[in-house]
């Protein structure tokens, strides 16, 4: 599958879901009359595809950068490195750039190519929602101890995704990254939320079924919005934001956070609009896939409500038509939202 994303300054390609040689052989007009190619990566990733890779470009003289597995990759030292060595190879002008890793490699190749942005072309392979997400934002940033030391707007020409990349090792990890999507998902498509409905046999069925339809409705968002950096907005961020300051530290795993969040903004689109949200199986649904939606029952539920009411009283919620809007919710609505939710939380895990 491949889908046009615009950004302010230009626009990217993005393929999902295809093989390493459908990229290379059926995609040639990327890399005609290309000489040289530069892989930035990390040891993990080079490690693991060095032999792939090397079999794929015969045709180009082909040249690896090695970053850090850790976030010191998107560091200022690793720029001047990475700088050096090009200038040690003497890359040509028909040459481009593959950022293949995690999110600090993406980071460090964005920044790169943004001083030669019309130089050399930059194709990532994000091994991390992270690093599909600063591919996506257009955004590169160099850090030193956790600090922004620089930060540039870069349009990466092609991105590509495909689901056997992306570090997900077990269910927990997996976890993480649907939560992290289905914000994104059910926000922006109410047929793609229906979808979720459906059964998932395990992890890796999760990701499969789940992680490419997810990333494809997040692109087609940014490609509404047309922002950098807020490409979104979050369903659950406000109801999450109260539970986390009402906790004196002891936050929730916040996956089951999220996912509480959406499903009161859900009853709510229910109540307000007359959509059908089948909301019990939705419940159980992510009961079998393993998260804990049940609130302490030692937090008062009119606590909750008042601290999410000083934060925000906007929701966003699902119309008629399956659109996102924006809605404000008075704080005995909200009430009545928490205990909806506690008893459908309830039936849906005894049922």
């Amino acid at each position: 599958m491949q889908q046009q994303v615009h950004q302010a300054d230009g626009a990217s390609t993005v393929f999902f879901g295809e093989t390493l040689n459908k990229l290379v052989i059926d995609q040639m007009s990327l890399f005609q009359d290309t000489e040289q190619v530069l892989i930035v990566t990390n040891q993990k990733t080079y490690e693991r595809y060095y032999e792939k890779l090397s079999l794929l470009f015969k045709r180009q003289e082909l040249f690896w950068y090695i970053c850090p597995n850790s976030i010191e990759a998107k560091s200022f030292k690793e720029l001047l490195a990475l700088m050096t060595y090009c200038g040690e190879i003497h890359l040509k002008k028909k040459s481009f750039i593959i950022a293949f890793g995690t999110e600090p490699v993406i980071q460090l190749a964005s920044f790169f190519a943004h001083l030669y942005y019309k130089k050399y072309p930059l194709v990532a392979i994000p091994t991390s929602l992270e690093a599909f997400h600063v591919s996506i934002s257009g955004n590169a940033q160099l850090t030193q101890t956790g600090k922004v030391m620089g930060s540039v707007n870069q349009t990466i020409a092609t991105i590509f995704l495909d689901g056997r990349f992306l570090s997900i090792n077990d269910l927990a990890t997996t976890q993480r990254g649907f939560a992290t999507w289905l914000q994104l998902a059910v926000s922006h498509n109410h047929d793609l939320y229906l979808q979720l409905l459906k059964d998932f046999n395990d992890g890796k069925d999760l990701q499969d079924k789940s992680m490419i339809p997810y990333v494809s409705t997040y692109v087609t968002t940014v490609n509404e919005v047309h922002q950098q950096k807020h490409v979104a907005t979050l369903l659950g961020q406000d109801f999450q934001r109260a539970l986390t300051t009402l906790t004196d530290g002891k936050n929730l795993t916040t996956t089951s956070d999220t996912i509480i969040g959406i499903t009161l903004a859900l009853i709510a689109s229910q109540q307000r609009s007359g959509c059908t949200m089948a909301l019990e199986s939705w419940l159980k649904k992510m009961q079998q896939l393993g998260y804990q939606l049940a609130l302490p029952e030692d937090w008062l539920v009119t606590d909750i409500v008042e601290t999410l009411h000083q934060h925000s009283s906007q929701f966003y919620l699902v119309s008629k038509d399956g659109k996102l809007v924006s809605e404000t919710i008075p704080l005995s609505e909200l009430l009545a939202l928490i205990i909806e939710y506690q008893e459908l939380s309830k039936r849906s895990f005894y049922k």
